[in-house]
């Protein structure tokens, strides 16, 4: 089943508030977005969709220091119970003196 990401809102997953917030749009296979929130001043982000509905994007964001973040990312679908997408995403930033990489979990915001 192909999973339309259009006008879909996303967290990270937990119970704070105080996370990172996407919202994503799509045409065709390819999926953009913004972000911001948890750290993050202001971010967008690019991806095109495989067969599978997973995402392989690229993303930028200036954080709370103001500093540029850049990366790749990879992320993978799952369809919850309650209908709503849950991703799971390997990151890897590609601007920084060393390379950070790191694993998150998003939500579907209803």
């Amino acid at each position: 089943m192909k999973i339309n990401y259009n006008n879909k809102t996303f967290k990270v997953a937990g119970d704070s508030d105080e996370v990172t917030h996407f919202k994503y749009f799509q045409k065709g296979d390819i999926v953009w977005g913004e972000y911001e929130g948890g750290g993050v001043t202001k971010g967008s982000l690019i991806a095109k969709v495989d067969n599978d509905n997973t995402l392989h994007m690229h993303y930028q964001h200036l954080n709370a220091k103001m500093e540029f973040k850049l990366g790749k990312c990879v992320s993978f679908p799952k369809l919850l119970n309650d209908g709503r997408i849950e991703l799971f995403e390997k990151y890897e930033s590609v601007n920084t003196e060393v390379v950070s990489k790191g694993e998150i979990t998003l939500i579907e915001v209803l």
